[in-house]
């Protein structure tokens, strides 16, 4: 059962609703023998836009450590910190509330800086195997939208969702050329693309009712609007959707990121959730 938060009036008279999401984000680190000295950069926190409004949050990281809250260059929430001592164990959850209104459109306030996002980056650069799917649209004549929902369709239809296939490196033109990957890949694949017609174009990093680890889609700039299109569902974002940070592709955005001190291995483990907020 799926219920709703609060309602309002489109512009016509009728009648729209806007979602409460509850979400929880577990990050766990387990290294094989002690480390210390440990620097990170957290970015798994739900930003505001115009679309997006933050209710409830609640941050634990343990263990101890020293640091604070900022922003990076791209206007993303960062968590900076330091744990000084030796530990096995690093954790970060994050749980909280954010009502999202799908009708309420992303705009740009600065056009020119979506230029930032017009060209290839390490991670986005045109190869022979994104060739070869670039050729297969036709864009004749189309707007912005379009080409981005063309395109969407294509890298869906061309590639197989399998986990395991790459690696947080991999670039859209190895991930083209193998034809599979995650949510990642599909992303920069369609930024690939995107970025070939010059379209300003984002990789957002967050979570979606239904998964259970974080996700990835895009955004394509008409010149004035950012519309997100998530190519590894092949639909649009909608209020579903919780976005947590953006770039020019996965290497601008990482949720988890930092270095320490020792020689041992380590283990990553996320958890998500992403539910409908149910009113008392």
């Amino acid at each position: 059962m799926i219920l709703w938060a609060e309602k309002r009036m489109d512009y016509d008279g009728r009648c729209f609703k806007v979602r409460k999401l509850d979400y929880r984000y577990q990050m766990e680190l387990l290294f094989e023998k002690p480390v210390n000295r440990h620097h990170f950069t957290l970015r798994c926190l739900p930003y505001e836009n115009e679309r997006q409004l933050i209710k409830e949050e609640q941050i634990t990281i343990c263990p101890e450590h020293t640091g604070g809250f900022g922003t990076d260059s791209f206007g993303n929430r960062c968590i900076y910190g330091r744990v000084e001592g030796p530990h096995e164990r690093f954790f970060v959850d994050v749980t909280g509330m954010v009502q999202v209104d799908e009708r309420i459109e992303i705009r740009e306030k600065q056009i020119y800086e979506a230029g930032l996002f017009r060209y290839p980056t390490k991670l986005t650069g045109m190869g022979k195997s994104l060739r070869r799917l670039f050729d297969k649209c036709s864009f004749g004549g189309k707007n912005a939208l379009d080409q981005g929902k063309e395109i969407m369709d294509k890298v869906f239809e061309y590639f197989r969702y399998e986990p395991g296939a790459t690696q947080v490196d991999t670039t859209a033109e190895k991930a083209a050329a193998a034809g599979r990957g995650v949510c990642q890949d599909y992303a920069h694949v369609m930024l690939a693309l995107c970025r070939e017609l010059r379209l300003p174009c984002r990789y957002v990093a967050g979570m979606m009712v239904g998964e259970g680890a974080s996700h990835a889609w895009v955004e394509i700039c008409d010149g004035t609007v950012w519309t997100a299109f998530d190519p590894t569902n092949n639909c649009m974002v909608d209020d579903r959707y919780i976005s947590m940070a953006y770039g020019r592709d996965a290497g601008d955005s990482p949720l988890n990121q930092g270095d320490f001190y020792g020689a041992s291995g380590q283990k990553q483990e996320v958890h998500v959730t992403v539910e409908e907020h149910l009113e008392p």
